[in-house]
């Protein structure tokens, strides 16, 4: 069993001095890779997704992240070797720790013996040593930021939620964290420090030492309040380490024990080796240690070595260029309400991709026929885009956001915003931002969202003019009726349209992810990790819960009185929107496609009684109705990051700067082509059937439908 999975073709082959070798996970950030320092060195690479890269403020709290672990040095940390936090793309290194996570170890082997969550307890009381000495509290020590490795635990993440503070959460009074390990005072909105970390490590301890957390399990404003008022059910320790995880989940954080005499007692454990050294006889419960032996065994791949799997059996085909997609059908769309209008979601193809008009690309076109479509197929034929118009991007303007029949750009640190008519790319205004680092992150409705310093603006789309501002990270507001609605660091909200005031939250949880919901009629549907939520838009009050079988991975697309969702797992989901029950769901497998590593599906869109779905390159058709499988293409790319429906045509891009059309009823390639003529990024909108990007110094429209 290897950590690991092969490299794609879409991959690069090298992040700064690091040459890939393999993929190790993807996560709501980006993509985390095994990688070779230049002497040979394993180290575990994470590479930061376009689409957060590209937000300023995003950035600046990265920055702050790699500075507050670069400070941490000492046992049981994964320790960071070198970053790049503000590189295109930006990235971040680390010691690679060949192993597991503590919450997978549990979940796949169950709770621990207490000798061993002894031993690991002592490790994560040195680990959170190390990271205070440094000036640091963790304020998210948890099951799945401990990672185990045959010789001790490292501690992962520390530092990561500093970029939560100052946001328009904290300042409605909501606590970032995970529930069941936020300590009190933190649920309080007191000023928390080092006895936060000792809380939530007492609460390691007795999840690992029975399975479930101290004050158990459900919605997560249950479980907060159970650590406000309750006594933590510690019935299922041994009771020395019972004692021990009580005083570490003392309500009153005076009352916790102190980091060094929490070690020094966690140490005291018959088998424990004075000289520290730790084996995996010597901790490990024996299955973990097995997985972890056999993780440790694989054999580490060369660097830089894509796979090739079946590449030779596919048919050969020239290749062009891509774009961003948005849903077709306003009843569809990833945010926006069925009726009402529709925000574009900023969807980024990789970061620092550079597209040069000259190189000759060749890439590998492949339809896998499994729904019964004939093999007698042309080649794609030659589009007749036709240009609709050409704009020079002075100022050191870029494009942001295509909406409500207006173009939307920014100029980053000088605060320039403009707005241009989407038909001939004539200007409707330009006004200049308050602060610096200013993008525009969304526009709905009728007002338009830019980021702007350390603040989150909503402004009049037709004039500029600010209405209100409130502190923010990144967020993709959209709009229905009188309120604007965004998902924040695990929590959907609801903002006075007018005002900015917030008028309620509802907590999601882990698996949340910014820009994932959507609003339509009387609800907002948003997911956490394997749930799907049903939330009055009125009250901020749950109306239904769907349970999926696995994570959830999509923006939720809301079409009549059905949700569509996407799965890690490849499967698609069809929920009845009154009642929160399944209507159809439909699995995916590839030939080419590992749910492990999926990177994951874009949101589902539904036009003409039809939903389309893509999932790790691969493009698949199903009936609304009855999710009845009516066609797939594969396209030979490691990921297609757009789609959209318009006029009877499927668009897509991939990876190398290419964009497709397929024929919307049989999904056979219709054409593909580069619309580039300069080398530059390639970050395309597709809006109703007409392209907007970059082009070197110009910013070019190009209608696709002939």
């Amino acid at each position: 069993m290897a950590a690991f999975a092969p490299l794609t073709s879409g991959d690069p082959e090298q992040v700064g001095r690091y040459r890939l070798a393999g993929r190790l996970g993807q996560g709501g950030m980006g993509r985390v890779y095994l990688a070779r320092s230049p002497s040979g060195r394993m180290v575990a690479v994470k590479v930061v997704r376009a689409a957060l890269a590209d937000d300023p403020g995003f950035r600046r709290r990265f920055v702050r992240e790699v500075a507050a672990a670069r400070r941490v040095s000492g046992f049981f940390t994964a320790a960071v070797v070198d970053a790049a936090p503000e590189g295109r793309p930006a990235w971040l290194a680390t010691e690679y720790v060949p192993g597991l996570s503590l919450a997978d170890a549990l979940a796949k082997h169950g709770a621990w013996p207490e000798q061993a969550v002894r031993q690991l307890g002592a490790a994560l009381a040195e680990a959170l040593g190390a990271i205070h000495r440094a000036g640091v509290v963790h304020r998210d020590l948890k099951p799945s930021n401990v990672l185990l490795a045959a010789d001790g635990p490292r501690v992962i993440d520390f530092g990561i939620s500093v970029a939560a503070e100052d946001t328009l959460l904290t300042e409605a009074g909501v606590v970032i964290g995970t529930p069941g390990f936020i300590p009190p005072e933190q649920l309080r909105g007191e000023k928390t420090g080092p006895a936060a970390d000792v809380f939530a490590l007492g609460a390691v301890l007795a999840y690992t030492a029975t399975g479930t957390g101290p004050f158990g399990n459900g919605a997560g404003h249950a479980v907060n309040y159970r650590v406000m008022h309750e006594e933590p059910d510690l019935g299922g320790l041994p009771s020395g380490l019972a004692e021990v995880a009580a005083r570490c989940l003392a309500k009153n954080p005076d009352n916790r024990p102190a980091v060094p005499e929490l070690l020094k007692e966690l140490a005291q454990v018959p088998g424990h080796r004075p000289d520290g050294h730790f084996t995996e006889a010597d901790w490990l419960p024996g299955p973990v240690a097995d997985a972890i032996a056999h993780i440790q065994a694989a054999p580490l791949p060369d660097a830089a070595a894509p796979a090739q799997e079946e590449r030779a059996t596919l048919k050969l085909a020239p290749a062009t260029a891509p774009p961003a997609a948005e849903p077709a059908d306003a009843s569809a769309a990833a945010p926006p309400a069925p009726s009402g209008p529709r925000r574009l979601a900023r969807r980024r193809v990789l970061a620092g991709l550079a597209i040069a008009a000259t190189l000759a690309i060749v890439t590998t076109t492949a339809l896998l026929n499994d729904f019964g479509r004939g093999d007698d197929e042309k080649s794609p034929s030659t589009p007749k885009a036709k240009q609709l118009w050409s704009r020079p991007l002075d100022g050191k303007l870029t494009l942001d956001a295509v909406a409500d029949g207006a173009v939307y750009l920014s100029s980053g640190d000088q605060g320039t915003l403009r707005a241009l008519d989407a038909r001939d790319g004539s200007r409707l205004w330009q006004r200049q931002a308050e602060g610096d680092d200013t993008s525009v992150v969304s526009a709905s409705g009728g007002t338009l969202f830019y980021i702007s310093g350390r603040a989150l603006y909503a402004a009049d789309a037709d004039s500029g003019e600010t209405r209100w501002k409130a502190k923010s990270i990144l967020t993709s507001p959209a709009t229905l009726d009188d309120a604007a609605y965004s998902v924040i660091v695990g929590f959907l909200l609801a903002q006075d349209l007018g005002t900015g005031k917030i008028l309620w939250t509802y907590q999601l949880g882990a698996g949340a992810v910014e820009g994932d919901f959507a609003v339509a009629g009387s609800r907002a549907y948003a997911h956490g990790d394997q749930e799907l939520f049903a939330v009055n838009t009125g009250t901020g009050k749950k109306q239904w819960t769907f349970e999926a079988d696995s994570a959830l991975i999509t923006a939720p697309a809301a079409a009549g009185n059905t949700v569509y969702c996407g799965g890690r797992n490849g499967t698609l989901y069809a929920v009845d929107a009154r009642t929160g029950q399944k209507v159809w769901q439909r699995g995916f497998s590839g030939k080419l496609w590992n749910p492990r590593i999926a990177s994951g599906a874009d949101t589902p869109v539904v036009a003409d009684g039809v939903v389309y779905f893509e999932n790790d390159a691969y493009v698949s058709a199903f009936d609304a109705g009855t999710g009845k499988p009516l066609w797939r293409h594969r396209q030979d790319t490691d990921e297609i990051d757009t789609l959209s429906v318009a006029a009877g045509t499927v668009y897509f891009t991939d990876e190398t700067g290419t964009l497709y059309a397929l024929d919307a009823r049989s999904g056979r390639p219709k054409w593909q082509e580069n619309l580039m003529t300069s080398s530059g990024q390639w970050r395309p909108y597709i809006v109703n059937g007409t392209v907007y990007f970059e082009d070197g110094d110009r910013l070019r429209a190009v209608s696709l439908v002939n």
